[in-house]
């Protein structure tokens, strides 16, 4: 039986949603407090590329996609406070808003709760299936119109939601940014058991098994930095250039290589870093200058 109070642990059903639903009576899923620090770098991209964006938008061409979308809002646990998610914020732009959206989740429940909340708008298409299966689809459709700016927000719970094959069928699209969640903890976790397997969901993930041989015998504050280096080349092998994968870098940061933001609990432990991947410099630059400041207006080192 699933705990009622949704301050404790234990309190996410199967797909991860709360037991206690949202304030318009429908479910909310639950996430920790840090869950805000990676929407506050969303958002920001989406203000910073504001007038970038705009000629698209004026042309009817600008697409986000949300690849693991939820039921489209969040409830912080502890503090019972409940909050959009990335997709949701992107819905309610004012500025420059996107012509079509692309909402995706393998959970039925979470697609009813989507179709409800975008409340029928003829550019919201909710999809409901496994996103990794579901995208080459996507991506045929919107293939057939050559003029669009995409923008995907690919925010799994884990590893083993997200192939790399997924990003290179997005990667079709010529103009097609992905803010990606690399997720840390979750491989950090399960990093131990893999090494002594072949066809991993890290494989999966990474799109290469050569992870082993690289990390060998790396000390732990190298491991992290080693995979991420291996996404990032893997992102060129599916058409992101160096000029649009790294700008910067800091020998004080074990993920040097690509500009990222680090997203910790609150215990000040690692959950996952933020990547942006790009063909054009112009969006690296924007992204680069965000991340300069966290929500609290403190500097970020990348």
């Amino acid at each position: 039986m699933v705990d009622r109070d949704c301050s404790k642990k234990s309190c996410k059903d199967q797909e991860s949603n709360c037991p206690v639903l949202g304030s318009d009576g429908l479910p909310v899923q639950c996430v920790g407090a840090w869950a805000e620090y990676k929407y506050f770098f969303l958002e920001a991209y989406l203000n910073a590329s504001c007038e970038a964006r705009r000629k698209f938008v004026d042309k009817g061409n600008a697409v986000f996609i949300d690849l693991f979308a939820g039921p489209g809002r969040c409830m912080i646990k502890k503090e019972k406070r409940e909050i959009l998610n990335g997709g949701m914020r992107a819905l309610q732009r004012n500025e420059a808003p996107f012509n079509e959206l692309f909402f995706l989740d393998i959970s039925n429940t979470n697609t009813e709760a989507l179709l409800k909340r975008v409340d029928n708008k003829p550019n919201c298409h909710v999809m409901y299936g496994d996103s990794n299966k579901l995208v080459a689809k996507l991506a045929n459709s919107l293939l057939q119109k050559y003029y669009r700016y995409h923008l995907a927000f690919i925010d799994p719970f884990g590893p083993d939601n997200l192939k790399f094959n997924t990003l290179k069928e997005l990667a079709r699209l010529g103009r097609m940014d992905m803010l990606i969640h690399f997720p840390i903890g979750a491989i950090k976790r399960n990093l131990p058991n893999w090494k002594k397997k072949t066809n991993t969901i890290l494989d999966d993930f990474l799109g290469t098994d050569t992870w082993r041989n690289k990390i060998g015998g790396a000390p732990a504050n190298r491991i992290f930095k080693i995979l991420i280096d291996i996404f990032k080349e893997q992102l060129k092998t599916i058409g992101y250039p160096e000029k649009g994968l790294k700008l910067v870098s800091s020998e004080k940061d074990i993920y040097m290589g690509l500009p990222t933001v680090s997203v910790k609990n609150t215990k000040d432990v690692d959950l996952y870093v933020l990547i942006l991947a790009s063909k054009h410099q112009l969006a690296q630059k924007i992204w680069t200058s965000i991340i300069k400041m966290d929500p609290s207006g403190q500097k970020t080192f990348f």
